[in-house]
């Protein structure tokens, strides 16, 4: 490293991608004008090699008045391949005198930028800032600083506080925010601090992220780590205003205008207003804003002539700061505000029904950045107005992406998605741009299918039986068909199935009619399975009925009767039901047999209800009515179709609720007793008795150990041979046996203690004559090695309990007075697993009335 000096107040690191694998990278520092040192160059760490490389400076600019020089070291570097790199300075020393960096004389300065190289993420600019990092403050005054960052390819970006690095790029021994309330907005990336308490300088960091939607996923793309210094001195002062102003949204294309006022509390004072944000820097058509002369209150106008490339994404982050010009501090006032440029809607769609399908088409977008189009649909209009900032088709409009357009001119797409005729569809289109975003929707567009076949109205069961069931049919004769193309006679084939899907078995064949208008467009099918199936029809609609090859024109949509079933429960019962139809049900009317008669119970808009207040045991019979309507109002509506008739009996399934269990971990005993509430003194009302389950580990199994019979009985103890490490869970049985669920177990643990004496005389009075440990608790299992003072192993063993005679090995020979030295591993049981611990130390051997040595 160049000789130390003292200097750094204030740098980051910028990274930017030229192409492959090479990149630009700019260190930027500020100094101390009237140190002695000055840094042509750098030492710096390109983050794929412990090997230091040197960066030169390219740029100077200083300010004597603020005794402060910016320097610009500028370099390129080649990466061998894709990879995280840790990008770093190291310069020795910062400037003294830092009052939250201890013996900031002495400390290094360094920042970091982290660089992804993925070509899941693809190339990248990191974040860069508008705002200078030297500042000042007032004492005993709020300080707001906002650093103006932005990132150049429009990423997202967030903020959070750290630490100043020192050395090596580690974060400084004992460094400390300036305050209790210091912090950054992690969206914004405004920093407060209220209030400095002391005068001086201090230094902090902050680290911008930065975040990219990556295939529906934000990935982070790097960071930069800025450090910048606060002055901070005594001052009688107070921070000027601005107007808050609020987020917007602007049509690519059109001009954003609005006036930014900022004054004083001290009317005395003249205040500068400013404007910093990307939207200046911008090479087309860039922003301006016309700050005011000096005063109090001014007025700043802001003005962007907004165009097709400004459209992204992410917003575009506008700083509004306003400075007082009270000496010595100039106090400093921000308001951030998010401008997103979006898209315009598509424009001119239209939607034309051709056979079976439906065409759509619409101008390309007026934005040549455009690269697809989405395009979404649903039955009916929903009337959808975008509100401001709305982009894109939300979900609530019940809309669903149905296709996607690559390319600014591929305006046109055929809708041929299963289409129902007697139905109204209705689409919009969005435009989308490169980095994902989405314009505003077109206006709703709508069309109907051309009735060129039949469409059913009605699937409606008679008769409830296994064999002798009845449907009633009905259908609406297809009204748009060319009969000039299509000469009668016509008739109408039926065709039926089991279930809800396939109608293949032609049941009935109607007479020929010379006219469109046939007369047969209803009947009554006998003889069916309506109480245990569902039953499905077609209609096929024949011309040229007269002719040895009569002519096929088409088949209704499959059209289902209503199917439902019950599932009983403790004193209800849920009624569901399935069905196939090419209308759209509003509403189903559920009737319960009361007496003999049907009787209205319940309305749904879904496929079930439940029926409660009913009698366990009892048998409760339910049908049910659907409404409704194709989209077409030429269609005749409401369309009223019955279900089978369908009985069932309610039965208690329901668990009691799970009790809540406390555990009283007892070591000492060693012992665990488990308490609970009563579930039928709250939300239950038949619970006889508990279960209990029992695992020894945060990762085991849980087993059966206990059954209680008897709801008041709501304690339990329980111990695991010495240990009491374990987790518990109880279940409520009810008199039906159900079983409530698990729940978040209670867990104990050991409170593990193993301990050896260090003396003990093996002379067989029957006092202190083995050794062994004192009371232990939570062993699971030891290995002691007892060594002389040679270091000759003299006895082991694996026991708990130890019991050593103070005999040699496995022998009866008794071992001479003296110390010993010993080392135990002991294996304790916990909740999360084994732990091991090492003892060491010693032991004395006393009164054996041996002397000499064991070799």
């Amino acid at each position: 490293m160049v000789a130390n000096a003292t200097h750094n107040r204030a740098g980051e690191i910028i990274v930017c991608h030229l192409g492959g694998l090479l990149y630009e990278i700019k260190v930027i520092t500020h100094t101390k004008l009237s140190a002695p040192a000055d840094r042509p160059e750098l030492e710096i760490n390109f983050g794929d090699s412990p090997i230091w490389d040197t960066i030169a400076r390219t740029n100077i600019q200083d300010f004597p008045a603020q005794d402060l020089r910016r320097s610009e070291y500028l370099t390129t570097h080649l990466y061998a391949g894709p990879g995280d790199f840790q990008i770093m300075i190291d310069d020795q020393n910062r400037n003294g005198g830092v009052i939250n960096v201890p013996n900031s004389i002495a400390q290094s300065f360094s920042v970091q930028t982290l660089l992804r190289i993925s070509p899941l993420t693809g190339s990248n600019c990191s974040p860069r800032f508008l705002n200078s990092p030297i500042q000042d403050a007032c004492l005993n005054q709020p300080w707001v600083h906002n650093p103006a960052a932005y990132d150049p390819d429009g990423d997202s970006l967030s903020f959070e506080v750290t630490a100043c690095l020192g050395r090596f790029g580690l974060p400084i021994a004992g460094y400390t925010f300036p305050g209790p309330n210091y912090g950054i907005d992690p969206v914004t990336g405004t920093i407060t601090w209220n209030a400095p308490s002391l005068a001086g300088e201090y230094n902090i960091a902050f680290v911008v992220h930065e975040w990219r939607l990556v295939n529906g996923v934000w990935r982070e793309l790097g960071y930069v780590i800025r450090d910048m210094q606060i002055t901070v001195v005594p001052c009688n002062n107070q921070p000027p205003v601005i107007s808050a102003q609020n987020d917007t949204c602007v049509v690519a294309g059109t001009l954003l205008n609005f006036t930014v006022q900022a004054s004083d509390p001290n009317s005395s004072q003249a205040v500068t207003l400013e404007a910093l944000g990307q939207p200046f820097t911008l090479a087309s058509s860039p922003a301006s804003f016309i700050e005011p002369s000096p005063g109090n209150p001014v007025n700043g106008i802001f003005n962007w002539s907004t165009n097709c490339s400004h459209v992204r994404s992410q917003p575009y982050m506008l700083v509004f700061n306003a400075t007082d010009n009270w000496q010595p501090v100039q106090l400093q006032a921000y308001e951030t505000m998010m401008v997103k440029v979006v898209g315009p809607a598509p424009e001119n769609p239209s939607a034309t029904p051709v056979g079976n399908t439906i065409e759509l088409q619409w101008d390309a977008s007026v934005c040549s950045n455009v690269v697809s189009y989405r395009i979404y649909r649903r039955s009916g209009s929903y009337g959808f107005v975008p509100d401001h900032c709305e982009l894109g088709v939300p979900a609530y409009t019940g809309y669903t992406l149905i296709g996607t357009n690559t390319g600014l001119d591929n305006t046109s797409y055929v809708d041929d998605g299963g289409l129902v005729i007697g139905n109204e569809y209705c689409y919009m289109v969005v435009a989308v741009f490169p980095d994902g975003a989405q314009s505003y929707a077109s206006v709703e567009f709508c069309a109907l299918l051309d009735r060129q076949v039949p469409v059913i109205t009605k699937v409606s069961v008679g008769v409830t039986d296994v064999a002798a069931g009845v449907d009633t049919l009905a259908w609406s004769n297809a009204y748009d068909l060319d009969t000039v193309a299509r000469p009668g006679p016509y008739r109408f084939n039926l065709y039926r199935g089991a279930g809800l899907t396939n109608a293949s078995e032609l049941i009935w064949t109607s007479p020929a009619h010379p006219f469109l208008a046939h007369p047969d467009t209803n009947l009554t099918v006998t003889g069916l399975d309506t109480e245990t199936q569902a039953n499905v029809y077609r209609v096929e609609l024949i011309g040229r009925a007269d002719q040895a090859v009569p002519d096929v024109i088409g088949s209704s949509s499959p059209a289902s009767s209503v199917f439902i079933s019950t599932e009983p429960d403790d004193e209800q019962l849920t009624i569901s039901w399935n069905l196939n139809v090419p209308w759209t049900n509003s509403s189903f009317e559920v009737f319960r047999d009361i007496g003999g008669t049907w009787t209205a119970v319940g309305t749904s808009t879904t496929t079930s209800f439940v029926d409660t207040g009913l009698v366990n045991g009892q048998e409760y019979c339910y049908l049910v009515i659907s409404t409704g309507a194709y989209s077409d109002a030429s269609i005749v509506s409401p369309l009223l179709n019955w279900s089978q008739e369908v009985c069932g009996t309610p039965v208690d399934r329901t668990p009691p609720c799970a009790p809540a269990v406390v555990i009283d971990n007892d070591c000492e005993r060693p012992l665990n007793t488990l308490s609970w509430n009563n579930p039928n003194e709250s939300c239950a009302d038949d619970t006889e008795g508990y279960r209990i389950y029992f695992t020894d580990s945060i990762s085991g199994a849980f087993q059966l150990i206990a059954t209680i019979s008897g709801a008041e009985n709501t304690t339990y103890e329980h111990v695991n041979g010495s240990s009491v490490a374990g987790c518990y869970q109880v279940t409520a049985l009810d008199t039906m046996g159900n079983e409530s669920a698990f729940v978040d177990a209670v867990c104990g643990d050991n409170c593990p203690e193993y301990s050896l004496p260090n003396i003990f005389t093996p002379n067989d009075d029957g006092t202190n004559d083995l050794f062994g440990p004192f009371p232990y608790r939570g062993v699971e299992r030891i290995d002691l090695q007892v060594f002389n003072r040679w270091g000759k192993v003299v006895f082991s063993t694996t026991e708990p309990d130890i019991d050593w005679k103070g005999t040699y090995l496995d022998t009866n020979d008794p071992l001479p007075d003296g110390v010993y030295y010993y080392l135990c591993l002991v294996t304790f049981t916990r909740l999360a697993g084994e732990e091991l611990v090492e003892l060491k130390g010693y032991v004395h051997i006393q009164g054996s009335g041996v002397r000499g040595n064991v070799n």
